[in-house]
């Protein structure tokens, strides 16, 4: 939620945010072919468990904020259970 000092419409003053842009560093290694399927149920572990952390904010913020701003996590459910 965003709050401030309303000066006109479509203006308001607040405290804002400036988010830098870090630099992402990913960590690779090869892996044999024995242990692809570890690794992709590893993939699938974390993911089941982003989805379950997502359904309860999600859940937290339907009974804190209501039905409309809790709705944003159905899109990132979404994009976490899309199997493409």
């Amino acid at each position: 939620m965003i709050s401030g000092i309303l000066a006109s419409p479509g203006i308001a003053f607040g405290k804002a945010l400036v988010l830098k842009e870090e630099k992402i560093v990913l960590d690779t290694q090869k892996i044999t072919d024995d242990q692809i399927d570890a690794e992709v149920a590893r993939f699938y572990e974390g993911r089941n468990a982003a989805v379950e952390q997502l359904n309860s904010i999600r859940e937290r913020a339907l009974i804190s904020l209501g039905e409309e701003k809790a709705a944003i996590f159905e899109g990132h459910l979404m994009i976490l259970e899309d199997e493409e």
